[in-house]
């Protein structure tokens, strides 16, 4: 296209991996920018500014600066595909611009001068291209690097322009170009040259979507209690600040500070209100922590509850001069009429990084990955602890949720109080307080609490409690008192620190610590830590079903000699029989005894953990050898005879016949050992999951109501792009018309094919992973996040197979006529189709030798042959290894953006 014309004619997209030259028409809210870093022949920076579609590009050889004297040259270039912002990757020698490129900064900006309309694309692109053509363009840029107005001004030379900053708050003199990494992966340029880079698509970059309506209410997302820092690559940890929960809106129509119970602040709290108006103009929503500080500098509640009595103008105006309330904000869930609610976590703190505008009372909330390492500064530097936040979590308004965990280094919970009990001496109108949580709408109790008081909370529990007096008891069960007691209204709240719950439900060493005004009573309810903690830690080994325990009792009875008995397996019974029938014979060659039935389910105990994450939610296809691989084989896809209450299932609308079909769901190991004892041999799976997920476009699980309601279903949605390379080299032993035999030429042929996939993938920034058939082919996986339907991942391989196919064409062909394939290696991307199903990982084969379908690192896969993996030699290895593909195949990126330099 003309607007991209002198792009396209610098560049080879068959050879770089730099994205093709396509303009993005349409779409609404903020415009982004980026600021590119490459390391060509020299170090320079490239600005880009989004505007009809394509990125305004200026190369900046010294970078911008934040310091008005310093006018840097901007040199105009031509146009870039939007695209192009996310690119992030190596230029090949001998192409243009050969070198790293690296994503240095990001944002959304907006023409400034008169006012911003990040809210107004069509007026912001107006105003941009009226700039340009001026040659004087004032802008506002909200990255994490460069924030603040700057001028990009044209000098005599049309192609000259200079970049300057203009003289806001975010004016230093600090070079800023010394932050030398990447905003979205960490890397500097010169660590491109050995570390992978995974492309996201340019979307991400900045706030986007469609244009929405501001909420006026919103309650915020709660943390769960957990028991330590998870050490997971999956959870962000931000200090856990002591101070009110608020969320701040900010529109057209002011400033709203509301409080957890929906209090209105803005205001006790002038000055920040005033501050936050400058944040947005048209919709903003910011969640985060209202903090005051004590003489000391650290935080303190108790200076806060006393900000929260003063009530006159005067006293809330020479407040705000002595002992300013700082807000931290830690969230973004609204900007300039894109709601982010729905947006990951991880996308979320990105965006809140680039389009906060810090201010001397809004201050961006530090996050870190190491949990352990931030609590310990934290508790040093006088806050409470850390909160974690898993990174694909969405905001869950108004819910307690298991995505965000709050650890402390003592428990804490809030707890309603329900009474309080006479004391002695001193304490002789409060000795302990009686409190309790909401369970199925009764109040329980938990525990009584008669430490943690100083004299001044004494007088102020006192205060608060005495108009709540009832006659009485608030509690489902009348608790076991020593004295007399006064019953209140279950209206008010009360934090707690205590060492654990106690086996009859009772709080173990409990103190008091404060009232709760900002928590409604009604909402408290029980919180067990270490269950918590244990929930987290299932879900943060990324998806995967584990077992049941105890596979060593069930190894320890599969050496019963009985060739039948009951087997138990968790809570589960399975019966087993001709447990010494062979299912593959001896293999002299190989030096293999032959394997029994027995020898099956030892194997499947063995890999279990390994093997189940890759069948969990997946339509299984069983193909079962009853009297083993000599005897009959058939092809199962429907289970119609009586089946275990354990083996879960899936019903899938099947166009061919226009009905519904069953599905078994090999989901727990149960159901793992039953389908062996039945004399499944070998698993295939669907490479879509009945599942949703944060990673998934699609949340319907309606697969078999009609075939529309399937095809808008999560089913329709692949983990991976499939590359299926089967050999046609024979070894000349085969009878007429039968597939090509394992033979180590063919073999030999696929690796190659195998490693030129490779080498392609990774040039358009693609991470593949590979794995053997079992029999004489391979399987190249490129996992991708579930927003591609099969359809498109069936383009994608084709597209990449028939550039593969070019580059050597007299060794890969697509040719559906098999006598043509003859002599060739055949790349099927079919395989990416609805319902084809390949053997799953650690799956075995019913051929000869017992293989298995082993998953491999490509530098085993360069010494690889299929017999290398066989079911007695599998278990050996993993003890070995451990199961590294496992993980590189639940490191999902997103291929929609990353294939984008790939070939057309």
């Amino acid at each position: 296209m003309a607007k991209l014309s002198e792009y396209s004619a610098k560049r080879r997209f068959e050879a770089t991996p730099e994205p093709p030259p396509v303009a993005v028409e349409g779409g609404s809210g903020p415009l982004l920018f980026v600021v590119q870093q490459h390391l060509a022949r020299a170090l320079h920076y490239d600005f880009r500014l989004q505007c009809d579609g394509v990125l305004k590009s200026w190369a900046v050889p010294k970078g911008p600066s934040l310091d008005p004297a310093e006018k840097r040259l901007a040199v105009f270039v031509e146009d870039h595909p939007y695209d192009y912002a996310s690119f992030e990757g190596v230029i090949p020698p001998g192409q243009y611009g050969s070198g790293e490129v690296i994503v240095w900064d990001c944002g959304v900006y907006s023409p400034d001068e008169g006012g911003t309309a990040f809210h107004d694309r069509a007026e912001a692109e107006r105003r941009v291209r009226e700039g340009i053509d001026a040659g004087k363009l004032s802008i506002q840029l909200r990255g994490e690097k460069l924030k603040g107005s700057f001028a990009l001004v044209r000098t005599k030379d049309p192609k000259t322009w200079l970049l300057i900053k203009h003289k806001d708050r975010f004016v230093t003199t600090a070079d800023v170009t010394a932050q030398d990494r990447s905003v979205l992966s960490g890397f500097t340029v010169r660590d491109l040259k050995v570390a992978p880079v995974h492309r996201m698509p340019a979307t991400r970059l900045a706030p986007h979507g469609e244009l929405t309506v501001m909420p006026e209410k919103l309650q915020p997302m709660l943390a769960e209690i957990g028991d330590a820092p998870l050490q997971s690559p999956d959870w962000l940890w931000e200090p856990k600040l002591d101070g009110y929960r608020a969320l701040a809106f900010v529109d057209s129509n002011g400033v709203r500070i509301r409080s957890r119970r929906g209090l209105e602040l803005a205001a006790t709290f002038p000055r920040l209100a005033a501050e936050l108006r400058e944040q947005a103009h048209s919709g903003l929503i910011l969640d985060g922590e209202l903090v005051a500080f004590d003489g000391n500098g650290k935080p303190s509640f108790n200076a806060l509850q006393n900000r929260f009595q003063l009530k006159g103008e005067r006293e809330i105006a020479a407040a705000d001069r002595a002992s300013p309330t700082l807000f931290y904000a830690f969230d973004l869930l609204h900007f300039e009429g894109i709601d982010l609610r729905r947006t990951p976590y991880r996308d979320r703190r990105r965006y809140l990084a680039q389009c906060l505008l810090p201010s001397p009372l809004i201050h961006l909330v530090h996050a870190a990955d190491d949990g352990a390492a931030l609590q310990d500064a934290a508790l040093a530097s006088g806050f409470e602890g850390v909160v974690g936040k898993h990174k694909d979590s969405v905001y869950e308004a108004g819910r307690r949720s298991p995505s965000w965990l709050k650890i402390k280094p003592t428990h804490s919970a809030e707890f309603v109080i329900g009474g309080y009990t006479r004391g002695k001496g001193g304490r002789g109108k409060l000795g302990a307080l009686l409190v309790g949580y909401w369970d199925k709408g009764k109040l329980r109790h938990a525990s009584h609490v008669g430490s943690g008081f100083d004299e001044r909370a004494l007088k102020q529990v006192l205060a608060r409690l005495e108009p709540l007096h009832v006659d009485v008891c608030p509690f489902a069960e009348t608790p076991v008192v020593n004295g007399p007691v006064t019953w209140v209204k279950p209206e008010l709240v009360a934090e707690i620190n205590y060492q654990q719950w106690t086996e009859d439900g009772s709080l173990r060493a409990p103190t008091f610590v404060r009232l709760r005004d900002d928590i409604e009573a009604r909402t408290v309810k029980r919180v067990d830590p270490l269950a918590v903690a244990q929930s987290a830690k299932r879900r943060s080994n990324v998806e995967a079903r584990r077992p049941a325990s105890g596979a060593d009792d069930i190894l320890a009875a599969l050496d019963n000699p009985k060739n039948a008995f009951d087997l138990a397996v968790g809570d589960q019974r399975i019966r087993l029989t001709h447990l010494d029938r062979v299912y593959w014979p001896a293999v002299e060659a190989l030096q293999q005894p032959a394997l029994s039935k027995r020898d099956l389910l030892r194997y499947l105990t063995h890999v279990a953990p390994l093997m189940l994450p890759h069948l969990a939610d997946r339509p299984l296809t069983m193909i079962r050898m009853p009297d083993g691989i000599g005897g009959q084989r058939f092809f199962q896809k429907h289970w119609k005879q009586e089946r275990p209450d354990f083996v879960e299932t899936v019903n899938v609308y099947s166009a061919h016949k226009d009905e519904d079909h069953e599905y078994l769901l090999c989901n727990n190991l149960p159901t793992l050992l039953w389908l062996a004892q039945s004399g499944t041999l070998e698993f295939h799976v669907w490479h879509s999951r009945a599942r949703p997920g944060p990673d998934a476009i699609s949340t319907s699980t309606d697969y078999d109501s009609s075939l529309e309601a399937m095809e808008a279903s999560v089913l329709n949605y692949p983990d991976y792009v499939v590359f299926d390379i089967d050999p046609y080299i024979y070894s000349g032993k085969e009878a007429k018309g039968a597939e090509p035999e394992l033979n180590t030429v063919a073999f030999e042929k696929g690796k190659q094919v195998a490693f030129w996939l490779r080498e392609l993938l990774l040039g358009m920034s693609l991470q593949p992973i590979v794995k053997t058939s079992g029999k004489t082919g391979l399987h190249v996986f490129v996992p991708i996040r579930r927003t591609l339907d099969f359809d498109a991942a069936r383009h994608v391989s084709e597209l990449v197979s028939r550039h593969l196919m070019r580059q050597h064409p007299k060794d890969i062909t697509m040719d559906w006529s098999v006598p043509k394939r003859t002599g060739k290696i055949f790349m099927d991307h079919n395989m990416n189709v609805r319902g084809k199903t390949l053997n799953v990982a650690y799956s075995p084969r019913g051929e000869p030798g017992a293989p298995v379908s082993m998953p491999l690192t490509w530098d085993e896969l360069a010494d690889a042959h299929p017999l290398d993996f066989r079911i007695p030699d599998v278990v050996k290895r993993l003890s070995r290894t451990g199961d590294r593909w496992s993980d590189a195949l639940e490191r999902k990126q997103d291929l929609a953006s990353a294939l984008a330099g790939g070939p057309a």
